[in-house]
């Protein structure tokens, strides 16, 4: 899964003519390369090491390559989910919710030492909701592979909190109470919206998986196409998360399989300009647009990512990562792959769009109203003809880097790297590069960085918000 070696030797020698990082100022055709030095500080154990605010974080070395769970260690169970056995409460269960209720329940007496709950393999059909009261939890499958041991539900953006409450009402009545709190959170609001669609919901510091599926089966009978797509099916299509990482530090997953289609991934931070981390080896994630998105940090080792050729247009990634924040998403000696529909095959698919997260209105270009304006502002709002942006929305860049990977043919070899949406409308914002293209847009949009956002100077040299090093177009 590398390049030839002529093709690094022709990157090291652009490193040594000192070209370094291609930086792209506002042009989407170009794909930046990191130098051979810029790209050493995208190893594993560089990228997470870091955790904290955003410029004031604390060096916490972590080395989950040297965790027991990824060197396939045997684990004696704390735990055991069976659908087929006889469940005592104690150590037997047939939910997986029941034996987190469980572990929760059992942390109080030892929060420090890490318990670990077998799934036998079948189908568990139920929501999964770890709170961050439990002790340091570790989830596995012992079947053949991911897919013999299944959780999953089919939950979307669109469904009402009544419904939602009428579905898995049940399953949390008598759930420990930080995971009933969890559930209280969604079941009152008038739609549960993307962040209550999660089939499972983790916010366990040291939290682990193996061997095992996680899916929001939304669509899956159907597929998942629209209007913009070909044969045009016009399916409703909504978010739909398999997994949502939830400020949960140091969490683990060692060959899952994650499945669903929008917004099969979310990794949430614990608050705005800070950031926690996670790491995903040997896995599977699939989805069709936006399927990998959120503002942690995240490393993904020798994964395989499968673009849905469902839609006509289709994008990987959607990260929001907070300017000052190191790092967002890496892959590192991955696989981007597609699913051979006629979509996927036509090249248009992107690598990665940046989340403008929460904008109401865009101030990077103009939009066919009369009058129209789009100003800093202390909340984000729009009523035509003018509206405000909040600065946590210009913030939020978004950071991807991708390493020593293989890139399938359904990528625009020209622009992996997208705009978020088409310029003249109002969610508009062009592909960053880097902190000089922040700076840059900022200041054509009338919005001072220093004056107006308070910052000292220009980063120097540039932060790189997105990159690519030693990757082979398939």
């Amino acid at each position: 899964m590398r390049l030839a070696p002529s093709a690094i030797a022709a990157t090291l020698a652009m490193v040594v003519a000192g070209l370094g990082m291609a930086q792209a100022h506002g042009n989407s055709g170009t794909r930046p390369q990191l130098s051979a030095a810029q790209a050493r500080q995208y190893a594993y154990g560089e990228v997470l090491k870091y955790v904290g605010d955003a410029g004031q974080e604390t060096i916490d070395p972590w080395d989950p390559l040297a965790d027991p769970l990824a060197k396939g260690a045997k684990f004696m169970p704390d735990y055991i989910v069976d659908q087929a056995a006889k469940a005592d409460g104690v150590k037997t269960f047939n939910t997986v919710q029941q034996a987190v209720n469980r572990a929760v329940r059992d942390s109080a007496a030892r929060p420090a030492k890490r318990l670990y709950m077998l799934v036998k393999p079948g189908t568990y059909q139920e929501l999964v909701y770890v709170p961050a009261a439990t002790a340091p939890l570790t989830v596995y499958g012992d079947g053949k592979d991911a897919a013999a041991t299944r959780i999953t539900a089919k939950l979307d953006a669109s469904v009402t909190g009544a419904a939602y409450a009428a579905r898995h009402g049940a399953q949390f009545a008598q759930a420990a109470p930080d995971a009933q709190a969890m559930y209280a959170t969604i079941k009152d609001r008038d739609v549960i919206g993307t962040f209550g669609t999660a089939t499972v919901w983790v916010r366990n510091n040291g939290f682990q998986a193996r061997n095992i599926t996680f899916e929001n089966g939304y669509n899956k009978d159907t597929g998942n196409a629209r209007a913009e797509s070909l044969p045009n099916i016009n399916n409703v299509h909504h978010q739909a998360l398999a997994l949502q990482v939830d400020g949960a530090d140091k969490a683990q997953f060692e060959n899952i399989r994650l499945i669903g289609f929008q917004d099969t991934l979310y990794l949430k931070s614990p608050r705005i300009g800070a950031t926690s981390r996670s790491f995903f080896n040997r896995s599977y994630i699939e989805g069709d647009v936006d399927f990998i998105f959120g503002d942690s940090t995240a490393y993904f080792h020798q994964t395989e990512i499968k673009s849905i050729g469902d839609r006509g247009l289709s994008y990987v990634a959607a990260p929001d990562t907070h300017w000052k924040t190191r790092y967002g998403f890496v892959f590192d000696d991955c696989r981007f792959t597609h699913d051979g529909s006629a979509n996927a095959r036509q090249g248009t698919f992107h690598l990665l769009r940046q989340w403008f997260h929460s904008a109401r209105c865009t101030p990077y270009a103009a939009v066919p109203v009369d009058g129209y304006a789009c100003l800093l502002g202390d909340a984000n709002g729009y009523q035509a003809p003018t509206g405000t942006i909040a600065r946590v929305s210009l913030e939020a860049v978004g950071k991807m880097v991708v390493l020593n990977s293989r890139i399938g043919a359904h990528i625009d070899r020209n622009r992996p790297w997208a705009d978020w949406n088409k310029k003249g409308g109002l969610p508009y914002r062009p592909v960053q590069y880097s902190s000089d293209d922040y700076w840059n847009n900022l200041i054509k949009a009338g919005i001072d960085p220093v004056k107006d956002l308070g910052y000292a100077a220009k980063p120097t040299p540039a932060d790189i918000f997105i990159g690519e090093f030693n990757n082979q177009d398939e």
